[in-house]
């Protein structure tokens, strides 16, 4: 009888040790379980955004075909500079003039064992390859073909991005990364005609205190088709206006 009760007892503690082992586990899984993504841009709809890098690629003005490879290369490396949960926009400036990304979306993350527990490992690879790092091969061939626009109004353009809500002052970690030759002409700011004169007030204006806490990579763009401004006055003008906001910038050549 006792050997038998002993038993009971052993068997008895067992399977509380296993009962609570499942539960610790299944309390562990949904601690850190992946939060759900949104269906189209794949970023979190629980929790905010953890950083935004946004490429915007100036084709108002035709640059040398050549150009387009180098932009494609500084594009993927920028992705691939992307972290989980963090989003990856590009966008085109052109004569129309549309803040509506040809790319935007979140890195969901390589897949792992938790989230292929949660949603099974074929999405989360589909997710990943598919949608975030393969999605973009379309978008790049289309910003490798040269355009041109009667104006170039870079202020404005970045100003309308700065007050979007995946971009503004809320989100934090935002970095630009602009493209372009930064000759701006608009009929607010026409570098040509004014230099840079007025320039820095035009950016204080437009890029106000959201724009003072994005960090700037210019990637600047020598198309050659212009010797009325040189790389030196139009880099001059832009630091001004930098200055005058108190960002963060670097300016490199493509």
């Amino acid at each position: 009888m006792d050997a038998r009760r002993s038993a009971n007892r052993r068997y008895a503690a067992g399977t509380v040790t296993v009962l609570g082992a499942v539960l610790a586990l299944s309390v562990l899984a949904w601690a850190f379980r992946p939060p759900v993504p949104d269906p189209e841009t794949l970023c979190p709809t629980a929790r905010p955004i953890r950083a935004h890098t946004l490429v915007i690629v100036d084709r108002t003005d035709r640059w040398d075909p050549a150009v387009g490879q180098t932009i494609t290369e500084l594009i993927e490396h920028a992705q691939r500079s992307t972290a989980q949960y963090e989003k990856f926009s590009v966008v085109s400036l052109d004569e129309n003039m549309s803040t509506r990304p040809v790319f935007s979306v979140c890195n969901p993350g390589e897949p792992n064992f938790v989230s292929d527990l949660y949603k099974g490992r074929r999405y989360t690879k589909r997710d990943f390859e598919e949608r975030f790092v393969g999605a973009s091969d379309a978008v790049l061939a289309q910003l490798q073909r040269p355009s041109a626009a009667p104006q170039s109004p870079i202020v404005e353009y970045v100003h309308r991005w700065l007050g979007r809500d995946d971009f503004n002052a809320s989100i934090p970690n935002r970095r630009l990364i602009l493209v372009s030759d930064m000759r701006q002409n608009s009929p607010e700011h026409n570098m040509y005609v004014q230099g840079q004169t007025g320039l820095p007030e035009l950016v204080q204006r437009e890029f106000g205190e959201s724009g003072a806490g994005v960090a700037y990579d210019i990637y600047f763009v020598h198309h050659g088709g212009d010797s009325r401004l040189s790389e030196q006055d139009v880099r001059n003008a832009w630091d001004a206006a930098f200055r005058r906001i108190s960002a963060t910038y670097a300016w490199k050549q493509l």
